[in-house]
């Protein structure tokens, strides 16, 4: 009777009912440019300032919902003075950069070729009284440094982009330095 019943557990173990080739698992999917969409927080570092970030990947562009531009503000201005009122004023600023991707031969990596527009902003005039004032329209130029990359197997997505120039009211600040962006953002 015991040997009946060894057998029996044998044949139980030894038996797979999920037919895919002799037990075998099957072979995982392979990653495609779609694994870098998703939500991501980190930072953006503007000089030495590096304010918490977060954005939205999806299979077009990444997407940034409440854009910290103070530090930008600060750059254009060149000073702190009045820079928490401007702010404030503006409000809050979404921000998008389109992009296409290519998947790397080794599967570990997405590079992302960045085509930013520019960043337009709109300080109300806050005038009051019978005199008629515009909003002032301020629209700074971006570039991307170099391809976004995005690695697989961290679920790091790292980038930079470049301010530089800025235009007030349809005009070129001429006193403007460039200045760069460095993203650093983790994969949520």
């Amino acid at each position: 009777m015991a040997v009946l019943l060894a057998g029996a557990c044998c044949v139980m173990v030894a038996c797979d009912d999920d037919d895919n080739g002799g037990g075998q698992t099957p072979p995982p999917t392979e990653p495609d440019i779609t694994a870098v969409c998703g939500d991501y927080a980190g930072t953006m570092s503007v000089v030495e300032a590096a304010p918490a970030i977060e954005a939205v990947v999806s299979e077009a562009e990444i997407s940034f919902t409440d854009f910290p531009i103070r530090d930008l503000v600060v750059k254009v201005l060149g000073t702190e003075e009045g820079v928490d009122e401007i702010v404030a004023a503006i409000g809050q600023v979404d921000y998008r950069v389109p992009y296409t991707a290519v998947m790397s031969e080794d599967k570990a990596t997405v590079a992302m070729t960045l085509a930013p527009e520019a960043l337009k902003l709109t300080l109300p005039s806050g005038g009051e009284g019978d005199g008629e004032m515009s909003d002032i329209e301020i629209e700074v130029s971006i570039t991307a440094e170099a391809d976004a990359v995005y690695t697989l197997e961290s679920g790091k997505l790292l980038f930079g982009l470049a301010a530089t120039g800025v235009k007030v009211g349809g005009v070129d600040m001429e006193a403007f330095e460039p200045f760069s962006l460095a993203f650093d953002l983790l994969q949520k």
